[in-house]
């Protein structure tokens, strides 16, 4: 099987996944949590080497699901058509932004991507690919924020950071990972590394929209 056939069956599994812990009661998303945390924890022991980066992204880890938990309790944003029970809004919106930018990044830059933006860190990022990955991740902000209602001024703000955010996160795993002297995090996920390559992105990202939903309230 080809390297992006192996990143398509890896996403797809992974993603079903994600996606009936985020739908199922909330019981089980937490406990979806604790294992991708406990994994992820364990990939890091790995990258001991990296000495206080791997601790940095140990606080990362916490930090972002802690993040997550977090999101699937906060009843808004919600995507078109969710009524008011719809509890699984905002961490919904937040994971599928980053896999927009996770997807759009890796298409572009393996298409028509020609600059390297972190050449040391990260050979494979390039502008065309960032740019585009920030973009996608901003319109599923916009289009599931329902812009024909009025678009809230925390809608704008997430859509224009969460894009960089997962970046953020993505590069300073790689950073991480370059301290420890390894390419993957481990070799859990086919085709995409271990549990840390697949969620540093999205660690960056859901502690970023949590923080702006608690100070400037939720989006309607």
């Amino acid at each position: 099987m080809s390297d992006l056939g192996r990143r398509t069956l890896t996403a797809l599994v992974y993603g079903a996944i994600v996606l009936a812990g985020v739908r199922g009661p909330r019981e089980l998303f937490v406990l979806l949590v604790v294992v991708i945390g406990a994994l992820a924890i364990a990939e890091l022991v790995g990258l001991r080497r990296a000495g206080l980066a791997a601790a940095l992204e140990l606080v990362v880890i916490v930090v972002g699901l802690g993040a997550l938990i977090y999101l699937r309790f906060v009843e808004a944003p919600r995507p078109l058509g969710c009524g008011a029970d719809c509890m699984w809004g905002p961490l919904l919106m937040t994971i599928v932004a980053v896999w927009a930018a996770d997807i759009t990044a890796y298409l572009v830059g393996s298409a028509i991507g020609r600059r390297k933006i972190l050449p040391q860190i990260s050979p494979g990022k390039t502008w065309e690919g960032t740019v585009a990955g920030v973009i996608a991740a901003g319109l599923v902000v916009i289009l599931w924020s329902r812009p024909q209602l009025g678009l809230p001024a925390l809608s704008v703000t997430i859509a224009v950071l969460i894009g960089p955010a997962a970046f953020a996160g993505d590069v300073f795993e790689s950073w991480v990972k370059r301290r420890a002297g390894v390419k993957d995090s481990g070799t859990l996920l086919p085709g995409h590394g271990g549990v840390l390559d697949r969620i540093d992105s999205l660690l960056a990202a859901a502690p970023l929209v949590a923080i702006l939903i608690v100070l400037t309230g939720r989006m309607g």
